[in-house]
């Protein structure tokens, strides 16, 4: 019986020794990303730009890099702004995904600032050149969870509050107060358009 219990004692000391190591030996980062991008270039990977919590997104140029930031720094942003749009781009979530150079003439008409948040690199970089302010997306290392569906939801829930709703990607925004969704009007703008074209 002794012996028993020995090679039971000894059983469980080296499992829980094995576990110990593989948890110490995992380094797991949320930084590099649930945007699960793995065919990016150098330069792309390059031209990601992890902005600290204090980096201002104030005065900052479309220069061909996406910069990741949290909501708080986004409600700064948008503040300093008298009309606003956020973008939510995820185009493989998207049924109709409304082309960004679209939404950025729209803005243009009507004095708005666009801001796409993508969610999604690798088609972001080739999109960039299509908006006149810099492209962000968003900076997860601020959430103890590396699924995308889970801090997704928590960076826009912390910028807009108990309005954020999954199944919306455009938000206008007044001196940083969110004030409504535009999902139906670029819709129906977007159908028009296209309605017009195959007259």
């Amino acid at each position: 019986m002794y012996n028993s219990l020995k090679n039971t004692t000894m059983k469980k000391l080296i499992l829980l020794f094995t576990v110990a190591l593989i948890m110490q030996s995992c380094n797991i980062t949320v930084e590099v990303s649930a945007y699960t991008d793995y065919d990016l270039t150098l330069e792309q990977k390059n031209n990601i730009c992890w902005t600290s919590d204090t980096t201002s997104l104030i005065g900052l140029t479309n220069d061909g890099r996406i910069y990741a930031v949290n909501p708080n720094q986004m409600k700064d942003l948008l503040v300093a702004k008298e009309k606003a749009l956020v973008y939510r781009w995820s185009p493989y979530e998207m049924e109709n995904v409304i082309p960004i150079y679209f939404v950025q003439s729209y803005c243009n008409e009507n004095n708005i600032e666009l801001y796409v948040i993508t969610n999604e690199y690798k088609s972001a970089f080739t999109e960039i050149n299509n908006v006149k302010n810099p492209m962000f997306s968003m900076n997860n290392g601020d959430y103890i969870t590396d699924i995308a569906d889970k801090w997704e939801n928590k960076f826009y829930k912390q910028l807009l509050g108990n309005k954020y709703k999954k199944n919306n990607y455009f938000y206008y925004f007044e001196n940083g107060e969110f004030v409504r969704t535009e999902d139906e009007m670029l819709n129906e703008k977007w159908k028009k358009k296209w309605t017009d074209i195959e007259k």
